[in-house]
């Protein structure tokens, strides 16, 4: 085999776990808007921002999406800690002020 084909195989390797990765984050995505835990979580956060996107893998809450000020961040971070009544909250929401 030469070094071009080895490099095409680890190239191929890559792209086929990458791949795999994408396929098992969608498939955990999809489950989320049935949990009840992403719904109440959902609900909690009505009002606050419609960029925000609410997803629950394995128990965990994740928070996603763009806000305006810091403040407006902290608001829908309490709000979500409170109705994940002791769920993990990871807040990946950023601010981007106008």
């Amino acid at each position: 085999m030469s070094h071009k084909n080895g490099v095409t195989v680890a190239r191929l390797a890559v792209a086929l776990s990458l791949a795999l990765s994408i396929s098992a984050v969608q498939a955990a995505s999809s489950a989320s808007p049935g949990d009840p835990l992403a719904g109440s979580v959902t609900d909690a956060l009505q009002g606050t921002s419609r960029n925000v996107r609410v997803q629950v893998v394995d128990g965990t809450v994740y928070l996603y999406g763009m806000v305006d000020t810091y403040a407006q961040r902290a608001t829908i971070e309490d709000r979500a800690t409170a109705a994940a009544q002791g769920h993990k909250v990871v807040d990946s929401i950023e601010f981007s002020p106008s």
